[in-house]
């Protein structure tokens, strides 16, 4: 009877150890075993609260100044980000609401004798030319004669009264050279979301400009770029 007494008490120690075993909590996972280049982790930037609710302030005067407006422009994206505009801009969807405008500038100006009609009567007209003392000059493809190119068109002028001078009548002044200085993104009936996205996109181009204009006519619009 004590053999039998001493047989289930053992068996229900072992029991017992094996259910508090089995139910025990299992250890909490060790994150440090996920990170990677801890040490080479670093805080870019952290914005004070108070600068943070000023942004938020101005960013909702903005969009409360432009919410009705007819069209909004979006203006100042520096040419090294004008692909990452472009694509943020494509995620809007706003198909033919969005129009690209690209605003040049004249970097060159020139002095030219406008194109003859043909190459032969380009080479009497840059011959009668170094006969009166223009010798440095050359003809275009498109049969024009240029006498030269300047930086700004003052310079260009000036030169035009030294020609006419030596007896051209034929001479002018003109622009030579454009680069693109700015893309503008126009942007018709924008609601109140959207004028709060592009106010939001705009605080990722320090340089950029957001603002109301007045829409194009049909003819300025026909000549913008419809933005993709």
């Amino acid at each position: 009877m004590s053999r039998l007494l001493f047989f289930l008490l053992l068996v229900a120690n072992l029991a017992f150890g094996a259910h508090l075993w089995l139910t025990e909590p299992p250890a909490e996972p060790d994150f440090s075993l996920r990170e990677r280049n801890r040490d080479q982790a670093r805080i870019v930037a952290v914005i004070p609260p108070l600068v943070a609710a000023r942004r938020a302030e101005e960013t909702r005067r903005q969009v409360q100044s432009l919410v009705g407006s007819a069209c909004v422009e979006f203006a100042g994206v520096p040419p090294a980000d004008l692909a990452q505009a472009r694509t943020a801009f494509a995620a809007m969807q706003l198909g033919e609401r969005l129009t690209e405008r690209k605003v040049e500038e004249i970097t060159r100006y020139w002095v030219f004798v406008p194109p003859a009609k043909d190459r032969r009567a380009a080479e009497l007209a840059a011959s009668q030319l170094r006969r009166q003392g223009l010798t440095d000059l050359s003809l275009r493809p498109d049969h024009a004669i240029s006498l030269g190119v300047f930086s700004t068109e003052e310079a260009a002028r000036r030169y035009l009264v030294l020609v006419e001078a030596k007896g051209v009548r034929t001479a002018q002044v003109g622009p030579f050279a454009r680069e693109v200085k700015d893309s503008v993104f126009l942007v018709r009936d924008p609601d109140g979301q959207l004028v709060e996205r592009l106010a939001l996109l705009q605080r990722d181009y320090p340089t950029s400009t957001l603002r109301a204009v007045s829409c194009p006519g049909p003819e300025a619009a026909a000549a913008a770029t419809p933005a993709r």
